[in-house]
This record gives C-alpha cells, sequence and structure tokens, in this order.
C-alpha cells in the first residue's frame, strides 16, 4: 500500500488523546502496513520515508504510550508488534491473539549471518509441534532423560497409544509406581527393558505383562533456567 493510500485511509479519523499528528501518522501506518500485526520497522520507515532513528522517537514515544511494543536487537530485525488498544482502532471483529515472532533460523554450528525475516506468529504450542486432539502435557521430575536435552521443569508432549516400537520415547506405566515413567522402549520376546538417556541410572527390567504403555513423546519444552542451575 502506498504512502498516499494509507493517509487517505485514516484522514477523517482524528488522532487519540496525547498522540501527535506524526506519531499519530506512524501509529495508523503501522495499523495498515500488516494485517497479521508484525510490522518490520525498515518497512515501516520507508512507507513513511522517515529516517530510522527518527522513526525510532516515535516508537519508544508510543511504546510508552501503550500502543505497541518496540523489539530492537542488535543485529536483527527491528519488529513492532501492535497492542490490543492499537488493533482496537481498526475496528470490526475482535482481532486474534497476539504472538511471538519467529524470525527464522539460528545456527547452531559455525557462526552465520543471515537475513531476518518474520516467518510468522506463534501463538500456541501446536504452531510449533505436531499436535493433535487427546494429546496432553506433563512436567518432569528427575534427571533420568538429561541426554536428550530434557531436564526436571521441562514440559514434555505426550500423544496417548498403547502400543510402543523398539526405540521410541514412552510414557509407562511400571509396577509399584503411582506415576508413569519416560524411557526408551525396548522389547525383546516377552521382556521389556526401558532405558534411561543418563547413564547413571541402571536400564528398567520388566516383563511385558507388567508394564502398560500410555503415550508416546511428540517433543518437549524446556526452559533455560533449569540448564544453569547445573551449570
Amino acid at each position: 500500500m502506498s504512502r498516499d493510500m494509507l493517509r487517505e485511509s485514516g484522514r477523517a479519523q482524528r488522532p487519540p488523546a496525547g498522540l501527535t499528528p506524526r506519531q499519530w501518522d506512524v501509529l495508523r501506518t503501522a495499523l495498515s502496513c500488516q494485517p497479521d500485526e508484525v510490522v518490520s520497522a525498515s518497512v515501516l520507515a520507508e512507507t513513511l520515508g522517515l529516517a530510522r532513528q527518527n522513526l525510532r522517537e516515535h516508537l519508544l514515544a508510543l511504546q510508552a504510550a501503550g500502543w505497541l511494543e518496540y523489539h530492537a536487537r542488535p543485529r536483527q530485525a527491528a519488529l513492532i508488534m501492535l497492542s490490543s488498544r492499537a488493533r482496537a482502532l481498526r475496528g470490526g471483529p475482535a482481532p486474534a491473539p497476539q504472538g511471538f515472532p519467529l524470525l527464522g533460523e539460528v545456527a547452531a554450528g559455525p557462526p552465520t549471518l543471515a537475513e531476518q525475516q518474520v516467518e510468522g506468529l506463534i501463538t500456541r504450542l501446536d504452531d510449533l509441534l505436531t499436535m493433535r486432539d487427546g494429546d496432553f502435557l506433563l512436567r518432569v521430575r528427575g534427571e533420568s532423560m538429561t541426554g536428550l536435552g530434557i531436564f526436571p521443569g521441562d514440559v514434555v508432549v505426550i500423544r496417548p497409544a498403547e502400543v510402543a516400537q523398539n526405540g521410541d520415547l514412552a510414557l509407562v506405566l511400571i509396577p509399584g509406581e503411582e506415576a508413569a515413567t519416560l524411557k526408551r522402549w525396548q522389547r525383546r520376546g516377552t521382556a521389556v527393558t526401558l532405558h534411561s538417556e543418563n547413564p547413571t541410572f541402571e536400564p528398567l527390567r520388566y516383563a511385558l505383562a507388567e508394564v502398560r504403555v500410555q503415550g508416546l513423546l511428540v517433543g518437549h519444552v524446556g526452559s533455560v533456567d533449569a540448564r544453569r542451575q547445573r551449570a
């Protein structure tokens, strides 16, 4: 949308109380730029014909007034996320919930500096994981799966199942326990071995008839705090 069109679209609407005409121009343009409510600061600056430093001053003022969130970090694309107060200016049906921007990929090997692009908004866990109806969450207790990066306090996503294949990470109800355990499943004939992913834990061995599979691991969400506590 061109700058002229953007200004025409909001000409009849007066600036909200407390905003200067220029701040209103910035906010109105942000509202019109992208319907998904995540706006690139560079796109906004180009649309308005403003230098980025000048735009930044207006964005900080709008953020302080509660109209938007301004995310700017070194070597990353500066993003603008509209507040519910700002989205309400559009009128019409209630907007979709706001989320967190997914900014492409990060190198876990040699460092790279790639173009930053917003791939989308993450508003729910199933935006990231292949979850289905019936899947459920459990909080991890114990350290038997730390070799997979699953630490105490992390949350795992489980898909209900009654059968596991060798090598699956399964939620298994075992004799004498009130809760199930998450282990790697290994069956040979009528015997089952449940392997931990931590060498300090011995394998658990049972007759097949003694254990019951309750689900399979879909994925997990971890906290940096749990890793820091171990450092």
